[in-house]
């Protein structure tokens, strides 16, 4: 008996293929350890011959959930709410040792030489202090730009920047767990936090708070916005090319935005094209957002197929000729 070899679906091809079309979308994909987000960026670019561009960076330390955004994602990627990119994390901040990195991959510049014999209580108080919104100064080993660099290409080089601080907003943190081992004194901690948010200040800025230095040393985006670990793609999955469209680790992109969407005439497609405004006749029906994104003046156009077309919204001047027009804000076509 003969036995055959399982096929693996390959990906690459002339663009008229079926799945380059249904590739449009987001992919949410568990980043390991030791990689940074752009090298699993050009993972993905190389196995699934598509464009694509990560939505946030995770720092090669961490692993987690990473959101690829690919071909026409791409464009509807800026347009995500900020209050949808929230994030999870489960973290270790290890105490009694400061790096220049504020993690593990740091040079120690400061050890503690005092007993760290903190109570649960002085944790938790110090912790408090992190907790809804307040100014956060970024590490120098960042990929913020300054003056048209990334800050950790100025540190690395010697001359760590002085970043701004920013606002970020802490909605609450979890004290998980606390032990010793190999005689360093480790919290375990669940952090829920807005976009922008560095954990690895949280971990340093904590250290300073209890006083004893601290840094951060394991950490795992468990989620961003509503896109979980546990349905993510792992990495090996993408090096060995595995299809990924029927997978709970993919999102099309008709499905990510959360406005309201209108279906337009076959008429009114023509309109789009062209970028004009749409008027009340132009529209079939309507679906209503709820949630944050009701405050958001942005409709998202389809048409009677299904397909999203473009972004509309009314006019900056409310009071101009346009009247009751709709007018464009970013078309996909």
């Amino acid at each position: 008996m003969s036995h055959k070899t399982p096929q693996v679906p390959c990906f690459h091809g002339s663009k008229s293929e079926p799945w380059k079309h249904l590739s449009h979308g987001c992919l949410v994909v568990f980043k390991p350890s030791g990689l940074s987000s752009h090298d699993v960026v050009d993972m993905v670019r190389k196995a699934y011959h598509v464009k694509a561009g990560h939505g946030g960076t995770l720092d090669p330390m961490a692993q987690g959930v990473l959101l690829i955004f690919m071909e026409k994602a791409l464009k509807v990627l800026p347009y995500i709410p900020v209050g949808y990119l929230d994030k999870t994390y489960l973290m270790r901040v290890t105490l009694g040792k400061t790096t220049d990195t504020y993690d593990a991959t740091g040079t120690t510049v400061a050890e503690f030489a005092g007993n760290i014999n903190y109570s649960a209580e002085e944790i938790l108080a110090a912790l408090r202090h992190f907790v809804g919104t307040y100014d956060q100064t970024p590490p120098a080993f960042s990929a913020i730009k300054v003056n048209g660099k990334r800050a950790y290409s100025l540190a690395r080089a010697g001359n760590p920047p002085e970043l701004s601080a920013r606002s970020v907003h802490v909605t609450s943190i979890r004290f998980v767990k606390d032990y010793t081992s190999r005689s360093l004194r480790h919290l375990v901690l669940r952090v829920h936090c807005s976009r922008g948010t560095y954990v690895r200040s949280l971990a340093h800025d904590l250290g300073k708070k209890l006083g004893c230095g601290a840094h951060l040393s394991y950490l795992l985006r468990e989620r961003v916005g509503t896109w979980s670990h546990r349905d993510s793609f792992p990495a090996w999955k993408i090096e060995s090319r595995h299809p990924f469209i029927d997978t709970k680790s993919f999102m099309p992109f008709e499905e990510i935005l959360p406005f309201s969407k209108l279906t337009v005439s076959e008429e009114a497609q023509k309109k789009i094209k062209s970028g004009n405004p749409l008027e009340q006749r132009d529209i079939r029906s309507i679906q209503a957002s709820s949630g944050i994104d009701k405050l958001k003046d942005i409709f998202q156009v389809f048409s009677s197929t299904g397909e999203l077309l473009a972004l509309y919204g009314p006019p900056e001047d409310r009071e101009s000729k346009s009247g009751a027009k709709l007018v464009p804000i970013r078309v996909l076509l």
